[in-house]
C-alpha cells in the first residue's frame, strides 16, 4: 500500500472515532439529561401529559420555596461580595503586614467542604454555648443560612477581584489624585466602576453557587423548615409518591433554565471583564496607612479568628464531649467519638469510598478532559469542539439534578445488569460532573503550548508516544495537574449528588456526616469531620512538601 492511501485511510480512520467518541460523549453527559426533560412529560402510565407541570405551577408551597431561594441567595450573594470586595482592596492597595499568611486564612472556606464548615459553626452556636449567649444570634433561620453561604462562598469573589485590582493602570488612580480624589471617592468613582464587570460575573458565579448548594440549606434550613429549590427536590424525591420522580423532574428542568440563563449570562461578563492597558499584576501597595494598619491588621485578624478559626476549635471541643450541648471542659473531655468514630465500619467505608472516587474519577476525568482538549485545541477539530459543548454543559446543572437524572436513567436494569445503588453509579456521577474542570485547564494548557516544539520532535522522527511523554505532557503538566488537584478535591467534597446516589456499603465521607447530623448525632459528626480536616491537613502538607521538592530538583538542574 503507498503513502498516498496510507494518508486517505488514515483520513476516513478519523471520523469514525471521532463520531463514535461524539455518540459516546452524548450517551454519558446528555442522554441523562434528556431522560429527565421526558420524565416531566409522562403521566404514571407512560402517556403524554402537562399536568406535572400545572401541579408544581399551580402550587403554592413551591412559590414559597421560589422566593425563598430568591430572598436567600440574593442577600448571600450581596453579603459575600461585600466580603469579597473588602477584603480583595485591602489585600491589593494597602500596606498591611503579613499579607501571605493572611491570604492564606482567608482561603481557609475554599478548601473545606462547606458542609463541615456548617457543622463547625453549628456547634459554635449551641443553646449552651458563649457565643449564642452573647449574641442570642439564632443560625437555624434566613440570617443563619445567609450567613453560612457568605461565610464558604467570599473566597471566590476575593480572588477575582483581587486579580483585577492589582491590574487596574495606577494612571488612572493618579489622575483621580490630582483632581482632589481622596481613597474613599477613588474607590467609588475609579477603582469600583473599572471592576462592575468582574464583579458583576463573581455575584452571579456566587448566586449560582448557593442555588447549587445542598450541604448548607440541608443542615440548616431543613430543621428550621426552610425550604429551597435544592431541598425541595430533594424531600420529592425521598417522598416515594407515584408521581414524586415526575414532580421533582419538572422542579428540576425549572431550577436547570436559571442555573443555564445565569450561566451564560456569566459568561458574557466574563467577556467584558477585562482590565485595558495592563496584563500583569501589580504586587506593590498602592495605599499607606502608617500607625493605621496595625489597627486595620487587628480587625483583619478578628475576623479570621471568628470567621476561619474558631469554628474548627470549637467542632474538635464538640468532638471531645460526651453528649451534644455539654460544655467542653477538662473534666468533660473525652477520645470517646474518636473511638466510635474510627471503629465505625460505615465511617471507615466512606473515607475508602471516597479516597478510590477521587483518584478514580481523577484518571477517567483527566484521560477525557486532555485528549478532547487536545484535539480540539490542537488538531482544531470541529468534532472535539462539540464533545466539549456536551462534556462542560452538566457542569453547569445544579448536582441535585444530575443526581435525579441519573437515578431515572439507571433505575432500571439491563439485561439483569445495573449500576443502580452500586459505587458505580457514584463514579459516573463524578465523572460526568468534574469532567469539566480538567478540560478548562488542558485548554488553557494546550493554549500556550508553543506548537513549534512539538513539529520539531515530530521532524526528529519522535512518534506520538515519544511526543506525549518528552514534549507535551512536559510543558503542559502544570495547569493539567492543577486541573486534577482540583477534581480530587471535588470529589472527596461532594455531597449533593451522592446524598441521592449513595446506598448501604458506597457512602461517602458528606453522606457519612450528613447521616450523623440529620440522627441528631453531632458530636460523631464532629469527631468524624476533625478526623478528615486532620487528613486533608496532612494530605496538604504532603503537597506542598512534594512541590518544594520538585521546585529545588529542578533548579539544581539548571544549575547543573
Amino acid at each position: 500500500m503507498n503513502a498516498i492511501a496510507l494518508k486517505a485511510e488514515k483520513r476516513l480512520r478519523i471520523p469514525f472515532w471521532g463520531l463514535a467518541g461524539a455518540a459516546a460523549a452524548f450517551m454519558i453527559f446528555l442522554w441523562p439529561l434528556l431522560y429527565l426533560f421526558r420524565e416531566a412529560f409522562m403521566n404514571p402510565d407512560g402517556g403524554f401529559t402537562l399536568a406535572n407541570f400545572t401541579q408544581v405551577l399551580t402550587d403554592p408551597g413551591f412559590g414559597k420555596v421560589i422566593l425563598n431561594s430568591v430572598f436567600i441567595n440574593s442577600c448571600a450573594t450581596l453579603l459575600t461580595t461585600a466580603f469579597g470586595v473588602c477584603f480583595a482592596y485591602i489585600m491589593a492597595y494597602t500596606d498591611l503586614p503579613f499579607k501571605k499568611i493572611i491570604h492564606t486564612l482567608l482561603l481557609l472556606p475554599l478548601v473545606i467542604p462547606s458542609y463541615i464548615v456548617t457543622l463547625a459553626w453549628m456547634q459554635m452556636f449551641l443553646k449552651s454555648s458563649i457565643f449564642y449567649k452573647l449574641t442570642h444570634f439564632e443560625l437555624y433561620s434566613y440570617g443563619g443560612i445567609i450567613l453560612m453561604f457568605a461565610v464558604c462562598q467570599y473566597p471566590m469573589v476575593y480572588l477575582l477581584c483581587l486579580s483585577h485590582f492589582r491590574k487596574i493602570p495606577r494612571e488612572l488612580e493618579q489622575a483621580a489624585d490630582i483632581s482632589g480624589c481622596g481613597w474613599w471617592k477613588r474607590f467609588w468613582k475609579v477603582s469600583l466602576p473599572i471592576t462592575k464587570g468582574t464583579l458583576a460575573n463573581a455575584m452571579l458565579l456566587v448566586f449560582l453557587s448557593c442555588l447549587d448548594n445542598f450541604g448548607i440549606v440541608a443542615f440548616i434550613g431543613i430543621p428550621a423548615n426552610i425550604q429551597v429549590l435544592s431541598t425541595d427536590i430533594y424531600k420529592t424525591i425521598i417522598s416515594v409518591t407515584d408521581s414524586s420522580f415526575a414532580v421533582s423532574a419538572v422542579k428540576a428542568i425549572i431550577l436547570s433554565i436559571v442555573a443555564v440563563a445565569i450561566i451564560l449570562l456569566s459568561r458574557k461578563m466574563a467577556e467584558n471583564a477585562q482590565v485595558a492597558g495592563c496584563e500583569k499584576e501589580d504586587m506593590s501597595p498602592r495605599l499607606f496607612l502608617g500607625n493605621w494598619k496595625y489597627l486595620l491588621l487587628a480587625a483583619v485578624g478578628l475576623f479570621i479568628l471568628i470567621v476561619n478559626i474558631i469554628p474548627f476549635l470549637t467542632l474538635a471541643g464538640s468532638a471531645m464531649t460526651k453528649a451534644k450541648g455539654v460544655a467542653f471542659s477538662p473534666a468533660t473531655a473525652s477520645f470517646a467519638n474518636f473511638d466510635k468514630v474510627l471503629h465505625n465500619s460505615k465511617c471507615l467505608n466512606g473515607l475508602k469510598n471516597s479516597v478510590l472516587l477521587a483518584g478514580g474519577t481523577a484518571l477517567i476525568c483527566g484521560g477525557i478532559g486532555v485528549s478532547v482538549s487536545y484535539f480540539a485545541e490542537r488538531r482544531h477539530s470541529a468534532i472535539a469542539r462539540k464533545v466539549q459543548s456536551m462534556v462542560t454543559f452538566p457542569y453547569s446543572i445544579p448536582g441535585i439534578i444530575l443526581g435525579l437524572s441519573l437515578i431515572l436513567t439507571y433505575a432500571r436494569s439491563f439485561h439483569g445488569v445495573t449500576i443502580y445503588g452500586t459505587i458505580w453509579i457514584l463514579l459516573l456521577a463524578y465523572v460526568i460532573r468534574f469532567t469539566s474542570v480538567i478540560l478548562r485547564s488542558s485548554n488553557t494548557a494546550f493554549a500556550q503550548l508553543d506548537g513549534s516544539m512539538e513539529e520539531a520532535a515530530s521532524a526528529c522522527g519522535a512518534g506520538n508516544r515519544a511526543k506525549w511523554q518528552r514534549v507535551i505532557l512536559p510543558l503542559t503538566s502544570g495547569p493539567i495537574a492543577s486541573g486534577l488537584g482540583m477534581v480530587i478535591i471535588s470529589s472527596l467534597m461532594e455531597l449533593t449528588t451522592s446524598s441521592l446516589l449513595w446506598s448501604g456499603g458506597s457512602e461517602t465521607v458528606g453522606v457519612v456526616i450528613f447521616n450523623f447530623t440529620s440522627a441528631g448525632m453531632s458530636n460523631l459528626a464532629s469527631a468524624y469531620s476533625s478526623l478528615i480536616l486532620l487528613c486533608l491537613l496532612v494530605a496538604a502538607g504532603g503537597i506542598k512538601l512534594l512541590s518544594m521538592g520538585v521546585r529545588r530538583g529542578k533548579s539544581r538542574a539548571a544549575a547543573g
